[in-house]
């Protein structure tokens, strides 16, 4: 049995995490954490009323046995929410992103360094999502052959009115790539099976929602360890009239093909190659979910998954190095 105390829950992610791991019967929550978000934790306690409440991090480690730290933390608070965890041997399991400052990832990898049995996971939605899955399954079956170009858009719904307070405040969210755009900088890397060789390019702006304080347009351009390139393009600007909350798709275009995936009005892949006349690609899904998977990484189980703690890592490294790359040209601009 996994005990998991789940502390921080600053963004809703946590519900659909939570709810996973209740399907699980080898996971146990046990215990809620955060001062800060009292409906969040009413909302959660009606999900698990067997959980132990806690206002207090300190007060729940002393208190209770666990072995896991679930998080979804305001973005400016899971860095200490994460090295508490660890300095206290529990692994953790965060969405996304992982921490949003590059000092907080160095202090968590020493951590790692020095305790093997330790793991830090990433709940990167996207490689278990049955249209990206999909796109990867035809790009390892060479139908496409080697790609080329990868090229990706996520605009997302803002609805100011509806977001965290935290959202708002550049220091604790920390970045329009580094919190929705390491999804597809991990796509990126899933992909091509590499890593990053070099950032070519990579801005910010706030075009839309700037009284709001808040970054709501980001772009990367960057070359792979294989060749191929990649850009991406992130947002916060689906239309108000739009009727679904994003309108994400990825095109990759190989050597012998072209593949394209689109998630509006419904999830859409389409292929064509020197080979196959233009078509829809019958959707796949992966034979276990985010949660199954992780199980086997908490119990040391020697089974190949879709997402690893050293994906969590190395997404997290390109994704706030491309953050701070964006920072960079901006303070620039306004010199």
């Amino acid at each position: 049995m996994i005990r998991v105390a789940v502390i921080g829950l600053g963004h809703p992610h946590i519900f659909s995490m939570m709810k996973q791991l209740q399907a699980e019967p080898e996971f146990d929550i046990v215990a809620l954490c955060d001062p800060d978000e009292p409906a969040n934790i009413e909302r959660a306690q009606q999900m698990v009323p067997q959980a132990k409440c806690y206002e207090d991090e300190n007060h729940l480690y002393g208190d209770l046995d666990f072995d896991v730290v679930l998080s979804s933390a305001a973005n400016g608070k899971k860095g200490g929410i994460a090295l508490r965890a660890l300095r206290a041997n529990k692994s953790i399991v965060f969405d996304k992103p992982l921490v949003s400052r590059q000092e907080e990832l160095e202090e968590i990898k020493s951590l790692l360094s020095k305790n093997s049995e330790l793991t830090v996971n990433l709940w990167l939605t996207c490689r278990y999502a049955k249209g990206y899955y999909t796109v990867k399954k035809m790009i390892d079956e060479g139908v496409i052959g080697e790609p080329v170009h990868l090229y990706f858009v996520r605009p997302m719904r803002l609805a100011p009115q509806n977001r965290p307070e935290w959202m708002f405040d550049q220091e604790q969210y920390g970045g329009i790539l580094n919190d929705i755009g390491v999804h597809d900088i991990d796509l990126a890397r899933w992909f091509t099976e590499s890593e990053c060789k070099s950032v070519l390019s990579a801005n910010t702006a706030s075009v839309k929602f700037s009284k709001y304080h808040i970054e709501d347009a980001g772009s990367v351009y960057m070359q792979m360890e294989t060749g191929a390139l990649a850009v991406i393009f992130e947002s916060w600007l689906t239309p108000d009239q739009f009727p679904a909350h994003s309108d994400a798709r990825v095109m990759v275009t190989g050597t012998k093909g072209m593949i394209e995936m689109v998630q509006y009005p419904e999830i859409t892949v389409k292929l064509v190659s020197d080979d196959l006349e233009p078509q829809i690609v019958p959707l796949q899904e992966p034979q276990e979910n985010q949660a199954q998977e992780l199980l086997h990484v908490l119990q040391k189980i020697k089974k190949q998954t879709l997402l690893s703690p050293y994906d969590a890592i190395k997404t997290t490294e390109l994704a706030l190095a491309i953050q701070s790359l964006a920072g960079k040209g901006k303070k620039n601009e306004e010199n």
